[in-house]
This record gives C-alpha cells, structure tokens and sequence, in this order.
C-alpha cells in the first residue's frame, strides 16, 4: 500500500541522510578531517568538476522531461515551479541577482587550489566519475519522478550538511580563503530550499505504490552512482592513505 506524499518524501529524505557517500564514505571523511595531501585533493576536484562543470545542463533537463509533445496545463505549472532551479544553477546573476554560475564558482574554488582553468578543463575523467554522471544524467532525462527523486532528494537534500562540511575543511585544513568558497556556501543556503520545492512536486507525482518505487529506485540508484565514483577516486588517488 502507498504511503501518503509527505510520509514517501520523509523516508526517501532519511534514507539519503543515512547512506549518500559525501556524508559517509571514507574518502570524504579524510577530507573533513585534513587527511588528504594537496595533491590528492587537488585530483579528486578535478575528477568533481565532470559533473559540477554541467550542472546547468543538469537542471534543464528537469524542465526538458516535463510532459509530452503538447502540454497540460499541469504540465506548464510544473515546468515554472522547476525555473528557479535552473536560474540558481546558471547564475542568478542573468536576472538581476548577485550570485553567478555555480560551475563558475567551482572554476573559482578549483583556482584557490592551485588549478588553474585550462587544468581543470583539460582533466582526463576516470571511468567511475563517468560512470556517475551517465547515470545522474539519465535519472534527468527519465522522467519529472525519478529527475526529482536522483537529483533533489538524492543529494540536494544533503548537501547544506556535505558542504558546510567541505567549507569548513578548505578553510581549516587547506588554506582556502573563505573569499574563495562561495562554491560551498551558495550550495549550503540554496540546497534545503531545491529539496523542499522537490517534496512539494512530489505530492502530486508519487501517490501510487508504482510511482513510489520508481522514485526510490531513482534515488538509490543516484546514491549508488555517487558511490561508485568516491570508490573509484580513492583507489585512484589513494597511495599513502592507509
């Protein structure tokens, strides 16, 4: 039997509290802790930037997956609720904001650094941070209920803690100016807000027992995705980590 909207949204919420890798795998918890040398470091936001230098391209898909070749009138409602997203992710900037790009931001955290564009841009992707961003991509472009339930409810609902976290770890342990974090802090204040709008779309798209496992599919399989990525770039990077 369906769970009620609200109660669907409060266990996929706890179950990515309780199993996404940025808050439990062992590679972002040497981060946390200063455990990475520089150059480690240094190598996994590279491997990071496959996926958050197209983050914009990640978020219009949401918009693109609504409806059919004629809309509804739902279908418009659901693609407007979906707009802010997008705009946060290409730079609120462009209309009348302050905050730019979010790939932007990261190209900027990247240089605090010590790398520079063209690096990062140039960055050979291991298999695994491929393998991640098919995926994610994918969930995008399945459908409104499984781009929500991969996207916002996967990570996004996590992210005010993981990047707080990654913030504070910069700063403290390698010598990132705050000036030069804008990437976490925007993420940390915006994040809670994306997996509330998500929650409130989802009233109204997983009320079957059938809708309900897809969305829950669509998450764990985000989680796992992200998962697999971390394992790759800690064989990759992890000589010396014990």
């Amino acid at each position: 039997m369906a769970l009620s909207p609200a109660a669907f949204a409060a266990a996929l919420l706890e179950e990515a509290r309780e199993t996404h890798p940025w808050l439990h795998h062992r590679l972002f918890r040497m981060i946390y802790q200063g455990e990475l040398g520089r150059s480690q470091l240094q190598s996994v936001i590279r491997q990071q930037g496959c996926f958050f230098l197209d983050t914009l391209r990640h978020a219009a898909w949401k918009i693109i997956s609504v409806g059919g070749y004629t809309p509804t009138f739902d279908d418009l409602e659901r693609q407007r609720a979906l707009i802010p997203l997008v705009v946060e992710e290409g730079g609120e900037d462009m209309v009348g904001g302050k905050t730019t790009a979010h790939a932007y931001l990261f190209i900027k955290l990247a240089e605090a650094l010590g790398i520079s564009k063209d690096e990062i841009f140039a960055t050979q992707y291991l298999p695994t941070t491929i393998i991640e961003k098919n995926e994610l991509f994918l969930l995008q472009r399945s459908s409104t209920l499984e781009a929500l339930c991969g996207g916002n409810i996967a990570t996004e609902s996590i992210n005010p803690i993981h990047m707080q976290r990654m913030a504070d770890a910069m700063e403290k342990h390698y010598g990132v100016s705050r000036a030069s974090l804008d990437f976490y802090s925007v993420h940390v204040e915006v994040e809670g807000d994306h997996a509330d709008r998500a929650v409130r779309i989802l009233s109204k798209l997983a009320t079957t027992d059938e809708e309900q496992a897809r969305g829950c599919l669509a998450m764990r399989r985000a989680i796992t995705a992200r998962r697999i990525c971390a394992d790759g770039m800690l064989e990759a990077f992890g000589a010396g980590m014990g």
